[in-house]
């Protein structure tokens, strides 16, 4: 079963309104459960969402372009270098959504948004080489700290939690070309509402939280392994940089 990282809140509003924002079996995003609150935001951290709340997380990937996971449709507004969920930094309106058009629902599970303005804050930079089996890992997001579906809100405050890239047979369900699995457990994992967030490796980006890996228990975050897109894979890498190229 895929469980997407999208919030309950975001996915419940998204289905009342007939918009299906993943596909049946995926139906909501994580924050992260155990880890840290930062102490000060990255510059390129984000939150992504709507006038009725944030319910995607993100990151600036170019000073008027926002990449976050492709499911994660929908927004109207986001909230750029702020480790608050509800204030601070540059809260920026959208003017496009770009969705990478290979997803279908697991595998390429990105898309770009782009600001109605360019924003002050530095943008991430994209890693050039996918990180090894092993290599350490940060991942932050807004999503919930409690790990099963609906247990709680978006947290309010970023968070942060080191872990490693696990091999990819350890994720039941993944694209191995372009996605990454990533070592979570119960007690410390992404979850619902961290959809988008980043992972990072010195400083660089590596992959965008799509979804847990398929198996038993895989509606509880940390039950299976994390799913993130590569963000660094050449076809991802090349597809953000030709769509911020042409506007």
């Amino acid at each position: 079963m895929k469980i997407s990282r999208l919030s309950a809140v975001a996915a419940m509003a998204l289905a009342l309104l007939g918009f299906a924002a993943v596909p049946a079996e995926a139906a909501s995003t994580p924050n992260i459960v155990g880890g840290s609150t930062v102490t000060t935001a990255p510059s390129w951290a984000a939150a992504v969402g709507d006038s009725s709340g944030m319910w995607c997380s993100g990151e600036l990937v170019a000073s008027q372009w926002v990449l976050t996971a492709g499911h994660c449709e929908g927004a109207t507004q986001i909230r750029v270098g702020s480790k608050n969920l509800n204030s601070g930094g540059t809260l920026a309106k959208v003017s496009k959504w770009v969705k990478n058009p290979q997803y279908n629902g697991s595998g390429y599970d990105f898309s770009l948004y782009k600001l109605t303005a360019a924003v002050s804050q530095t943008p991430i930079q994209i890693a050039t080489t996918s990180p090894a089996t092993g290599a350490k890992v940060t991942l932050y997001g807004f999503g919930q700290t409690c790990p099963t579906r609906g247990c709680g809100d978006m947290s309010s405050t970023l968070r942060q939690l080191s872990t490693t890239v696990a091999g990819d047979s350890s994720c039941g369900g993944i694209v191995g070309s372009v996605e990454l699995c990533f070592s979570t457990t119960v007690s410390g994992s992404d979850c619902y509402g961290d959809s988008g967030g980043p992972a990072v490796v010195n400083g660089q980006l590596v992959g965008t939280d799509s979804r847990g890996a398929d198996g038993p228990g895989a509606d509880t975050c940390g039950k299976t392994k994390s799913i993130y897109g590569d963000a660094s894979s050449s076809s991802i890498s090349s597809w953000v940089k030709s769509t911020v190229a042409a506007g």
